[in-house]
């Protein structure tokens, strides 16, 4: 799990910065930040199919809502972020896919202090 959590880290947080880029330069989301966007989604979803299998196979945490509750606000972010950035064409949209994806970067930090006995 530390792996792709540091690979969903390490994409949320180029996803932030490209954003922010974007922002700062008055551009509209393309097909490089989109994509970006896209990728984070992807890894959230990796992630939460490999915590969904060890909750499966006995690894069970301590309390499952919060878990699964992180898992999907941090997918909706990330969705939605992109969602907006895809229909709203200026700057803002990019802003909103870089507060989505460093929203998402705090969410798996959390997770971390949650569960420090590594199950995320």
């Amino acid at each position: 799990m530390t792996v792709l959590s540091i690979v969903v880290a390490a994409l949320g947080g180029v996803t932030a910065l490209l954003g922010i880029y974007y922002a700062l330069r008055a551009l509209n989301a393309d097909l490089v930040l989109l994509g970006a966007c896209a990728l984070l989604a992807v890894g959230w979803v990796v992630l939460g199919l490999a915590l969904g299998l060890r909750d499966l196979a006995g690894g069970i945490p301590p309390d499952r809502v919060t878990l699964y509750g992180y898992l999907l606000t941090a997918l909706l972010m990330t969705v939605g972020g992109g969602w907006v950035g895809l229909f709203e064409r200026s700057r803002w949209g990019s802003l909103v896919i870089a507060i989505g994806a460093l929203v998402s970067v705090v969410l798996l930090m959390r997770l971390h202090q949650i569960w420090p006995g590594g199950f995320a």
